[in-house]
């Protein structure tokens, strides 16, 4: 509703007297001009005592046209003024004047039924009484409120006010708020066309506070320190000489001695500090954690908050999950023939359950169909004479390679020998092609790799060897597209012995380090033995990422390990075709660095590759109760987005209690099922995704973790937000009210603009001091008169 400005005008009662008052006027102006002229008295003071009648006659003959003056003043009782009261648990902080008083004490004070101010404007105005904090309430009086509210929604509280009285006549907002606002200050404010004005009181800063920004949690590839958790510490008023902080594991099934971490950190002059703990989760799955923070000098404020000095504890802890996936991925080995290789790198990976390594390898090449070595009349291959009586359509003949299948999950895979369709090779998450030539493939099955990287987002490895790259004849295949060299372009190497040095980026890759030092690493690396096959490739692709060198001893440098992006997923080359090597000389053999470089290796080949089920959160800002965003993306055995599925979505609250939910199609992407769990507990959420339908290998279901911390944004910075109460007021057309000074403000309130206005005339006549002017004048003229002896 518009405002409507309160203005003074000047008018005129008895305008239609106008004309016959100014020539009455006139005459006795006249008049009085004839006497004085003919009068004998010096000419100052019969000119003097001409103006004193003069003026007399002329505010007479003003009063009779009736002047008044007329002013528009807001309307008793007809505009509404709202006073809106936080009600949320930041107004529990205490004061740094007096730390048994918080903010909320001072609210019920200023906010006092029998306060002169409220009664004031109670009188004038239409007054209606709010509280907010994560939501929006009416109140009959503010004795009532108990300052527990989970959220400051401060501008969806305003906004709501606007649109519960868009069409009625709302003049201000008075708010009683310390400024703390999760849902932030919308641009849209302005559009309210309501004042706000902030009352503040200059005495209700918090003391000095330690507290917790928003805790990250990374995970890498490699198996020393797979969980990094770097925890922001901000400090408020007097810092601490040193805060201790603690990280602790809310999980029964971990050991005791690793339940518990804790690090003391000297605090800098710098307002803020960052505490890193490095973790190994010896289990997978998910994991909360605690982390808490704490003055070196106080003993143990969380089990006695009310001696604590500082502001409040309810920002010093803070929860949040660790999510070890439980995926196991598969990789296929494709070997051209028996090797070290696949020996060390199958017993580096048995050690770890997350990853399964299966392997197809070629034990003979397939031979000429005349060229029969066999008995006579037998077709089938002599290698695999004497396991059984007889031949059968499952023993190789001389017209196929023999291929040995490793470690299968089902009897049946790799039957047919390597995948020739979608289905079947996107059920690996990664390939690993060890001197095998390009002819091992049919042309499908080279395009098939190329689109298991580069859609399906699957990894690719190319091991160094005789038969890989330029050897193998990779350069005229679709693969060649996938791989980080170029395949067309070949060096000289005249060196017998190469070292393995890492580039200036591979110093960077944590999963290519086995030592904590660069020291340790250089010393590792110089004494590792010789590479003596290498596949010369002088150039890289762009885009690439040149990681490892091979050096040899005259100084020739050529790539040794290189990676690269290619569409969805990733490919790497190893350019070194003895790899085994640095196996053979670990004691025992196979099981030290190496192994754990494998490891290494392969989890970052699988560490980003898509999965069939993926499950994110997200917390939709600004919405009460909190919304936790629940997406899931399907892709079906192909990797192409799903439709057909029905997603079930079972949330456990923190009370173990669960709720089931159906999640919704998105009608802007193909595969993505959404759903909204409102958190009412404040807590640790886990949420169990699962299909209907066929359930292949990776699809069961996923389960996913958060926190939902209320207090986390409203104790974020616990000092009194001025500036931010003053940038409200300045957008809004309002302005920031003290205290102290809320009885002239109310007084004054009902001459500001207001949606409903009424005129007030004041006619001059009826003042007395306009009368006693005119009286004074003449009785100045008859007093000056007989002070010179005139008649």
């Amino acid at each position: 509703m518009k405002m409507l400005a309160a203005t003074h005008s000047f008018l005129l009662g008895a305008p239609q007297w106008s004309g016959l008052t100014l020539a009455v006027i006139c005459f006795l102006v006249f008049l009085l001009l004839i006497g004085t002229l003919r009068s004998a008295v010096p000419s100052p003071l019969k000119w003097g005592l001409f103006g004193l009648k003069f003026l007399a006659v002329s505010l007479l003959g003003f009063f009779l046209l009736d002047p008044q003056l007329v002013s528009g003043r807001a309307k008793p009782g007809e505009n509404i003024v709202v006073l809106l009261a936080d009600d949320s648990a930041s107004m529990t902080i205490r004061t740094a004047e007096n730390p048994s008083r918080t903010r909320g004490h001072w609210a019920k004070e200023t906010l006092y039924e029998h306060n002169a101010w409220l009664k004031q404007i109670e009188q004038q105005f239409d007054l209606r009484r709010f509280r907010f904090s994560d939501r929006l309430g009416r109140v009959d009086a503010f004795e009532t409120l108990n300052f527990d509210g989970g959220a400051s929604r401060l501008a969806a509280a305003l906004n709501e006010l606007h649109g519960l009285y868009r069409s009625q006549p709302l003049a201000a907002i008075l708010l009683v708020s310390d400024g703390s606002s999760t849902d932030g200050l919308s641009e849209e404010l302005e559009k309210l066309g309501v004042p706000v004005f902030p009352i503040v009181d200059a005495a209700l800063d918090a003391p000095a506070d330690i507290g917790l920004g928003t805790v990250t949690v990374s995970q890498t590839h490699f198996e020393d320190v797979p969980v990094t958790v770097q925890i922001p510490i901000h400090f408020s008023g007097l810092r601490p000489e040193r805060v201790v902080v603690s990280l602790s594991l809310q999980d029964q099934d971990e050991a005791p001695e690793n339940q518990l971490w804790e690090q003391t950190l000297p605090v800098s002059k710098e307002n803020h500090l960052t505490a890193r703990f490095q973790l190994k989760p010896r289990r997978r799955g998910i994991l909360f954690y605690r982390v808490r923070v704490r003055d070196a000098a106080e003993a143990d404020p969380f089990s006695s908050p009310s001696s604590s000095r500082e502001a409040t504890l309810a920002n010093n802890e803070r929860w949040f999950p660790v999510q070890r996936d439980s995926h196991v991925s598969r990789i296929l080995y494709v070997g051209g023939r028996p090797n070290w290789e696949y020996k060390f790198l199958n017993r580096a990976v048995q050690s770890d359950p997350q990853v399964h390594l299966t392997g197809l390898i070629r034990i003979a090449r397939k031979e000429a169909k005349f060229d029969f070595r066999g008995r006579a009349g037998e077709s089938s291959n002599s290698l695999f004479r004497g396991f059984k009586s007889a031949a059968d359509e499952e023993t190789e003949d001389y017209s196929q390679p023999v291929l040995v299948r490793m470690n299968l999950q089902e009897s049946s895979e790799l039957s047919g020998g390597f995948p020739q369709n979608k289905q079947a090779l996107y059920a690996y998450d990664a390939i690993i092609l060890d001197d095998v030539e390009s002819n091992f493939f049919t042309h499908d099955q080279l395009s098939l790799l190329d689109r298991f990287v580069s859609e399906r987002g699957g990894g690719l490895l190319m091991l160094g060897g005789i038969h890989s790259f330029q050897n193998g004849k990779w350069d005229r295949t679709p693969v060649a597209d996938a791989l980080p060299v170029y395949l067309n372009r070949h060096a000289e190497h005249s060196g017998l012995e190469y070292t393995w040095e890492l580039s200036r980026e591979g110093w960077l890759e944590p999963w290519l380090r086995l030592r904590s030092t660069e020291a340790d690493e250089l010393k590792r690396l110089r004494e590792r033995p010789p590479i003596a096959v290498v596949n010369p490739i002088p150039q890289i692709k762009p885009g690439a990422r040149l990681l490892a060198d091979i050096v040899a001893d005259q100084g020739t440098r050529l790539p040794a390990l290189v990676t690269q992006q290619y569409g969805q997923g990733r490919t790497a080359a190893i350019l070194v075709g003895d790899f085994w090597r640095l196996a053979m000389e670990a004691t025992p053999p196979g099981q030290a660095d190496e192994a754990k470089s494998w490891r290494q290796i392969v989890r970052w080949l699988t560490g980003d590759v898509p999965q069939r089920l993926h499950v994110t959160t997200a917390q939709l800002a600004g919405a009460a109760p909190v919304v936790t965003l629940i997406q899931t993306r399907v892709k079906d055995a192909e990797y192409l987005p799903d439709e057909t599925r029905h997603v079930t979505v079972q949330v456990t609250q923190p009370d173990g209690s669960r709720v089931d939910m159906q999640a919704a199609p998105d009608l802007d992407e193909a595969g993505l099922y959404e759903s909204r769990f409102f958190a009412h507990q404040p807590g640790r959420h886990v949420a169990r995704v699962s299909l209907s339908g066929e359930q292949l290998p990776g699809t069961e279901f996923r389960d996913v973790a958060w926190v939902h911390e209320p207090a986390t944004m409203e104790f974020q910075s616990p000092h009194w937000k001025q500036d931010q109460l003053a940038e409200l007021a300045a957008r809004t057309g309002g302005k920031l009210i003290p205290s102290s000074q809320l009885e002239q403000f109310a007084a004054s309130l009902p001459a500001r603009p207001m949606p409903v206005m009424e005129t007030v005339s004041h006619p001059f006549w009826q003042s007395p001091w306009m009368l006693l002017g005119v009286i004074l004048l003449l009785v100045s003229e008859w007093g000056l008169r007989r002070w010179k002896g005139l008649p």
